[in-house]
């Protein structure tokens, strides 16, 4: 496609499709999307953004897109997964979120998602992409705009009021980083609600320092924060609040594989999991589906992006997925990652058997495992690029068996995603070595332009 990566469409604010001239044209295909997809004229529609400055200009410039048949509900400064929430709760027809998530404060991008809060499919975005290239006119008819920033943030927080029992997180200290982004009011309430002493960074925004040196990207920071509290659990968001890393109490990150597999082993044991399986993607470490078979659990595999997770849970009747970027999908709640729910089934846990996080992780053995990006000046077929693919196959028949070789671009950004994965962990060693100096080799040859990042 020629807008849309893996999620969503996301690139440098000011420059082509992320700026002031596109958006309207886009608000435009979305109306003549949805109004073919409703069977009608008369729309609503429901915005929310996280806290990029240039979030601003964009959610206006959208905004003159829509004709005067559409209702847009502006929620302001929300989770991403808020939007989706918030769609389904104002009954509109579609949702969209202004945000690229965990890249830089100078990126920005968008989100659309159904009546029912569910992120749009592969053909739907390929259609909408189609209507698009037929609007070339941009008429400006003020659509009815109604703002609900405080009511949209309180419906958000109101659907966790009975997640936990009452006062379940009393004296409990909570360590938090919001990333400076659109979680940094949101999460520290909802926490509070149940009671707990939140001590939290990255809540002081300021248009331009969403992800810098915070958040999922950065979780030293965090581990900083972590080794002055006595804090029961650390919780990391992204910018926009699809996403959670976990720390221990011990002030240690928990790999998201890990993360997954807790979580899992805890909705089996109290009937979360109604047919014993669960869904990640192609990039989640084989230890976790040793651990999870040992326990009884079936692991069903697909392609990087949470909206596939979600696609796939939904083919397979799956209540729980997620992907080991911090990414996790409780179908009972949301359609949608949810780095805040995510957090609290955490803390069910901790707070439901009084056990440490510590505790819990040393019960999965992951394999050995490296990985590196590559920046690249173009996304050419792998298949493309010549002796790639012999090369490749040359690493796999050296690594015994289970092993894995994953080379894939990544969906939002210029880069070449490569991890090697297997029992042993000098094998991993060399076949990443190997790797390395194949694909700079390749891709050079081919003319393309690549370094390690």
């Amino acid at each position: 496609m020629r807008y849309f990566g893996t999620d969503g469409i996301r690139g440098k604010f000011g420059t082509s499709p992320i700026d002031e001239e596109f958006f309207p044209r886009l608000a435009m295909a979305v109306e003549l999307f949805a109004n073919k997809k409703c069977n009608r004229k008369n729309l609503s529609v429901c915005v929310g953004r996280d806290t990029r400055q240039s979030g601003i200009p964009l959610q206006k410039a959208l905004i003159r897109g829509f004709s005067n048949a559409v209702k847009v509900f502006d929620g302001g400064i929300l989770p991403t997964p808020a939007i989706a929430e918030i769609t389904r709760h104002t009954q509109s027809d579609i949702g969209i979120a202004i945000t690229a998530s965990h890249n830089p404060a100078w990126d920005n991008g968008i989100k659309f998602f159904n009546a029912r809060g569910e992120k749009f499919t592969v053909s739907e975005e390929e259609e909408l992409e189609q209507t698009l290239e037929n609007v070339t006119n941009v008429i400006v008819q003020k659509p009815e705009v109604i703002n609900f920033h405080s009511e949209a943030k309180q419906n958000y927080c109101n659907q966790y009021e009975n997640f936990l029992p009452n006062g379940t997180l009393s004296k409990k200290v909570i360590a938090l980083d919001s990333a400076n982004g659109a979680t940094y009011e949101v999460a520290r309430k909802i926490f509070e609600h149940f009671g707990a002493q939140v001590i939290q960074i990255g809540n002081q925004p300021d248009g331009k320092n969403i992800n810098d040196n915070c958040g999922t990207e950065h979780p030293e920071a965090l581990e900083t924060l972590m080794k002055q509290t006595q804090a029961i659990i650390g919780i990391a968001h992204d910018g926009d609040g699809d996403r959670a890393i976990i720390f221990d109490e011990t002030g240690e990150k928990i790999d998201g594989d890990i993360f997954l597999g807790i979580i899992a082993s805890h909705l089996l044991k109290t009937n979360g999991l109604p047919n014993k399986s669960m869904v990640t993607t192609v990039q989640s470490n084989l230890g976790l589906d040793q651990y999870l078979r040992s326990v009884g659990i079936n692991v069903i595999r697909c392609d990087v992006g949470d909206r596939n997770v979600y696609q796939t849970m939904v083919r397979n009747d799956c209540y729980f997925g997620g992907e080991n970027s911090g990414h996790l999908i409780f179908r009972k709640f949301s359609p949608v990652g949810d780095g805040i729910t995510a957090a609290l089934f955490t803390l069910a846990i901790v707070t439901g058997n009084n056990i440490k996080l510590s505790e819990l992780k040393t019960k999965i053995a992951l394999f050995p495992q490296k990985s590196f990006n590559v920046s690249v000046n173009a996304k050419v077929p792998l298949s493309d690029i010549k002796n790639l693919n012999e090369d490749v196959e040359n690493i796999n028949s050296k690594l015994p068996s289970p092993h894995r070789v994953l080379v894939r671009y990544s969906g939002t950004e210029p880069k070449l995603r490569v991890l090697v994965e297997a029992p042993d962990q000098e094998m991993v060693d060399d076949a990443w070595k190997d790797l390395k100096k194949s694909i700079i080799d390749r891709m050079t040859d081919n003319g393309i332009s690549a370094s390690i990042l």
